[in-house]
């Protein structure tokens, strides 16, 4: 706990400065009020509530205004009912330090209700764990699907990425095979149409070409066609 300065904590170690009450019907608004508010010396109030001192309260200081509060008591007569517990002054007037009341404090009416009681206090620990415990593997559970649903993603993308240039590389030979071929055929043609013109560029102009002749489709389709056999039998001279 921590006090307010270095001389309120050694007064605090002061004997019968502080004791342990018991509280009945406290109203702990007022601490849910003092919680919301900046700190105040005074934000304490016992109120309508019963303070039934039960024990000494001894103080230890480690360190400047910094100390520790220690206490062992024997429940008096009181009815069985659910308490609270604070460390205050004489009537419990001024609280010890920065304490606030602790709640539940159960006294019940024989050994094996307190029996019962412990072990539903011990039920119930245990569940508040189990339920923190199960908070905590949900959080994770949810970022592990969230992790794989990312890894999910970026795969996919990888892929995506990958197949792209392999869809590439299998249309681009198609593409190269039909530019090929129109190479090809174009240069035959050229080959053709060169043949052509060395054959005719050697032999006397007619008449028609020195007046201008134009030859028609006819005539060269028959041009065409028998420049191949003049070819074979040139070739096939001795």
């Amino acid at each position: 706990m921590l006090f307010s300065s270095v001389a309120a904590a050694e007064e605090a170690q002061e004997p019968g400065r502080f004791y342990v009450y018991v509280l009945r019907g406290f109203d702990y608004a007022i601490v849910a009020r003092a919680m919301r508010k900046p700190f105040s010396r005074n934000w304490w109030s016992l109120g309508d509530a019963e303070a039934i001192q039960v024990g000494q309260v001894t103080v230890s200081v480690s360190d400047a205004n910094l100390g520790k509060a220690t206490a062992a008591f024997t429940v008096p007569d009181i009815s069985p009912a659910t308490y609270h517990l604070m460390l205050c002054d004489a009537a419990c007037t001024e609280p010890l330090a920065d304490v606030i009341p602790a709640t539940g404090f159960t006294v019940v009416a024989d050994p094996a209700t307190a029996q019962i009681a412990q072990r539903a206090d011990h039920l119930e620990r245990r569940v508040r764990n189990q339920a923190r415990q199960l908070a905590a593997a949900r959080t994770d559970t949810d970022r592990a699907r969230l992790a794989a649903r990312k890894a999910r993603s970026e795969v996919e993308q990888l892929g995506a990425r990958v197949s792209s240039p392999a869809d590439e590389s299998r249309r681009s030979p198609r593409v190269e095979r039909w530019a090929y071929a129109g190479w090809f055929v174009a240069g035959v043609l050229m080959g053709a149409l060169v043949l052509l013109i060395r054959r005719h560029s050697g032999s006397k102009p007619s008449r028609r070409a020195r007046a201008g002749w134009h030859p028609s489709d006819e005539e060269l389709k028959e041009l065409l066609s028998s420049e191949p056999v003049r070819e074979r039998d040139s070739q096939g001279r001795p």
